[in-house]
């Protein structure tokens, strides 16, 4: 059994929901910064390709935010199963159910994870 000493549980949780609650309001923030941009464009005669340019840039920053919303969602996978496998089993910090992949694997105290590039 993996152990970790008292009280890392409850901050690292804190600070993973809050990490998980930045991520949202970053995306929810693009993503209101997208349609503001559209309504500002819409009628002000500015060519289609330049708009379009300018569509395209905002798009795909706001696929990057959601692809780093992604890994981060496999840390707290990782995080879970971690918890499953220490001394705080048990504890119950607050994290809504539905966090592990199915296809998530334990790990062990003397194997490192390897973690993707």
């Amino acid at each position: 059994m993996l152990q970790f000493r008292s009280g890392a549980g409850g901050v690292v949780a804190a600070d993973t929901q809050n990490a998980v609650s930045a991520a949202d309001d970053a995306l929810l923030n693009g993503v209101r910064m997208y349609a503001s941009m559209i309504e500002a464009t819409k009628g002000s005669n500015l060519p289609a390709a330049q708009s379009q340019k300018l569509f395209r840039s905002v798009n795909a920053s706001l696929n990057q935010f959601l692809a780093g919303r992604a890994d981060l969602v496999s840390a707290v996978q990782m995080l879970t199963v971690i918890k499953g496998q220490s001394n705080f089993a048990p504890e119950s910090y607050g994290c809504p159910a539905g966090w592990v992949a199915h296809e998530a694997t334990p790990v062990t105290a003397h194997e490192p994870t390897p973690v993707a590039a």
